[in-house]
This record gives structure tokens, sequence and C-alpha cells, in this order.
């Protein structure tokens, strides 16, 4: 078996949904190394990667280390629990409060709560 051509490729990801894919073909003559020749190959497509990346942070490509980011502060469990309380009194109808039936199953309080403004309704 002779070996004539290596085919090497890599993505790279590159974050905000965006990835590079990155290839080279090495044609090698009889006799040559064929780990050698994928080796090389393999450090071109690195090095070539590298120096894209860096014209790309230039260019502003890579905008997050540009822009300020704003935490969203998060709710306690005991303050998301009382405000969908709020929510199952205010249902009118069995419909209406069907809609809040999933989300108590996940917390003994709110199925209670639940439970009784469900028999409550007619």
């Amino acid at each position: 078996m002779h070996i004539q051509v290596i085919n090497y490729q890599r993505t790279f990801n590159l974050g905000n949904y965006a990835s590079e894919k990155i290839g080279v073909e090495v044609a090698i003559n009889a006799g040559e190394d064929a780990k050698e020749a994928l080796e090389t190959a393999k450090l071109l497509v690195e090095e070539y990667h590298k120096e894209n990346v860096a014209k790309l942070k230039d260019l502003g490509y890579f905008y997050e280390d540009q822009i300020e980011v704003e935490t969203i502060p998060t709710q306690s469990k005991k303050t998301l629990t009382e405000k969908t309380k709020e929510f199952i009194d205010a249902c009118k109808t069995r419909a209406e409060l069907k809609s809040w039936e999933l989300m108590s199953k996940s917390n003994p309080e709110l199925l209670e709560h639940y439970n009784k403004k469900f028999k409550s309704i007619k």
C-alpha cells in the first residue's frame, strides 16, 4: 500500500454558535513518512486557526469582551411560590386553573394550594 495524499480537517468552536472548519491536503512522495505528513498537516491547520482568531479579534468579531453583561436577579423559591399562588387564586374556571397543574406538581406546598382552589371552583 502506498499513501499518496494526506487530508486533515478540524472544526474549531468560535463561540456564539459560530465555528470555523479548516482543512489541508498534503501530497507525499514514495518513501516519505505518512505520519510525519499528517502531523505537519495538523500543525498547519492549528497554526492557521490561531492566526485567523487573532485577525478576527482585531476586527472586533469577538464582541463579548466589549459589552457589559447585565446580571438578571433571580427569585427565591419562596417568592416564586407566593407569586404562583397569586396566579392560581386569580383563576376563575377549572380550565384556567388546569394550566397551573404541572407547575404545582413539582412543589408540595403549591400542589396543596392548587387542589384547594380546584375543589372550590365549580
